[in-house]
């Protein structure tokens, strides 16, 4: 017999159960709970080995452990799973619920040998919690026949108090993690709001709810014609999983995607098949489906590598997150659809900026190049030089309509110098040529963000055009500034000005434009003119 274990009486177990009973109670963590649990046990009556076994679906897991196997470096469980009823005297103990002490190991046709192991007898009883049975303490000895019914009846107590607290700290942990999980919902919503990236939008969702769910691995699909298409994953099946095509009604994410219904199952992968990467096992998923008022667009799903790891709240918690992923992709979709649709709307422009202004130029030069060369032919030299002349003046005319047309576009400078370095490409290029004199104010060094610069340098240019075309003026200064709330864009001419609210009722200057601009940018257009007293056109926007 091993020390401290020799002819206890019932006042000496009832003060042992005290004891273990006073220190594990207050533990809450569930790995620290075992930890204590084996450790004291082993501690108390010097066995040479005593393990813990939680069940997890079909299977007994052992995790922990404490005696001269577990102090050995390097040593784990082999095996550390066994199927309940059919492998070992642990399952048919977690099966049955029935504790077995077993005098000479090698005579038991259940006993599965232990990786290092030297045990000869061993006595293991079930941990039961509200008449279920949750695991098994596992108590061996190096020596056969070194347990007896007493050694049974205390260990089935102790187990029972183990049962308590396991449960407890399971409860407290479930507790945590849904406040975990909600914090994180709220997190996600806030932030998801401001992006306008689709798959920034679908990474950063996969990679926050994997790191703080802590799932083994999320993945997000989006529905392509009869096909869900991996948009985001993050995890162990990172590689795996990439950009992979599942068809309607095949594996997890067609089933979830074909039936609009949410489902848990075991350890199958997307495809119907086991998965695992580098010896991690997937052993349960939680999926459910992405809609958007009522129709399916993609899935969400989580993979473990336990059995039986999600239940119904995990469900509502992932319904919840594609809830609200469904209406971020959606914004997104339909910010999208207005970028192209104000691209298409910016070249109808362009379409009849060109065929009002420079087509019109072209066809004058064409006409009096026809004059010229019938004048010459008539031998009229002089009247030949004036229709000349005339086509000189349209070229230039048509060269400065179209370097306002060119610089319409998004000048490639802006995307990679900034808007300051656009706004004084703009300048020389067009502005300087046509012989106004020009000035620019930054004291701007750091980037805009993209969508602010571009923002703002449409806004320039057509105030800049305004100048060009209409004002007749001599003089431009534009002044981009920043300030403790954002940034200001300020363009300033000499030129006849213009009655802005009448301008602004009639459509014209382009002035709606420059306000839904600065509306798009959250910022403040001010416009502020007059007959005879120039222009003055401010946004300020908030970054």
């Amino acid at each position: 017999m091993q020390p401290n274990r020799a002819n206890q009486n019932e006042d000496t177990h009832f003060r042992i159960l005290t004891e273990v009973s006073q220190q594990i109670t207050s533990i809450l963590d569930i790995n620290e709970l075992l930890e204590q649990i084996v450790r004291l046990i082993q501690r108390t009556f010097g066995y040479y080995h005593v393990g813990i076994g939680l069940i997890e679906g079909n299977e007994v897991v052992y995790r922990l452990g404490a005696g001269q196997l577990w102090d050995e470096p390097g040593f784990a469980f082999k095996p550390s799973r066994l199927k309940l009823g059919s492998q070992g005297i642990t399952g048919w103990v977690a099966a049955t619920g029935q504790p077995a002490l077993v005098p000479d190991v090698t005579r038991d046709t259940r006993y599965v040998w232990m990786q290092g192991s030297l045990t000869r007898s061993e006595l293991i009883v079930p941990i039961t919690v509200k008449g279920m049975t949750i695991g098994v303490l596992d108590l061996q000895s190096e020596q056969l026949n070194d347990f007896d019914p007493a050694d049974l009846e205390l260990m089935q107590a102790l187990a029972s108090q183990a049962g308590v607290a396991i449960e407890n700290a399971r409860l407290f942990a479930s507790l945590e993690r849904r406040a975990e999980q909600f914090r994180v919902l709220a997190e996600v919503s806030q932030h998801i709001i401001s992006l306008t990236s689709l798959e920034e939008l679908l990474d950063n969702i996969a990679r926050t709810v994997k790191g703080a769910f802590g799932y083994l691995h999320v993945g997000i699909g989006l529905l392509e014609g009869k096909e869900v298409v991996s948009r985001a994953e993050a995890g162990a099946f990172e590689a795996a999983y990439h950009s992979v095509r599942i068809p309607l009604g095949e594996g997890i994410w067609g089933r979830v995607a074909q039936s609009g219904e949410p489902l848990i199952s075991g350890p199958m992968d997307e495809h119907g098949e086991p998965a695992h990467s580098q010896g991690v096992h997937v052993r349960s998923h939680v999926c459910v489906p992405l809609k958007v008022q009522q129709t399916v667009i993609g899935v969400i799903s989580a993979a473990s590598d336990r059995e039986a790891a999600f239940d119904q709240s995990d469900q509502v918690i992932l319904q919840t997150l594609a809830n609200e992923t469904s209406v971020a992709i959606e914004n997104v979709r339909l910010h999208e659809q207005e970028k192209r649709m104000a691209i298409v709307e910016e070249r109808q422009r362009l379409a009849r900026d060109l065929h009002d202004s420079v087509t019109q130029s072209i066809y004058g030069m064409g006409l009096h190049a026809q004059a010229a060369a019938r004048e010459l032919g008539l031998e009229h030299p002089q009247q030949a030089a004036k229709y000349l002349a005339e086509i000189s003046d349209t070229s230039e005319q048509a060269m400065a309509e179209m370097r306002l047309l060119i610089y319409q576009l998004r000048p490639p400078v802006l995307e990679k110098e900034g808007l300051a370095a656009a706004l004084r490409a703009r300048l020389a290029a067009v502005e300087s040529r046509a012989g106004l004199k020009i000035e620019l104010k930054t004291d701007v060094i750091d980037r805009l963000p993209s969508g602010v610069e571009q923002g703002l340098y449409y806004i320039a240019q057509e105030a800049l055009n305004n100048a060009l075309k209409h004002s007749r003026a001599r003089s431009v200064v534009i002044s981009l500034l920043r300030n403790d709330a954002g940034a200001s864009l300020e363009i300033i001419d000499d030129g006849v000005g213009f009655e802005a609210a009448r301008a602004r009722q009639e459509g014209k200057m382009g002035l709606l434009d420059m306000e839904q601009r600065a509306s798009e940018l959250g910022g403040k257009l001010t416009i502020m003119s007059g007959p005879g007293k120039g222009a003055r056109i401010r946004v300020d926007v908030t970054l």
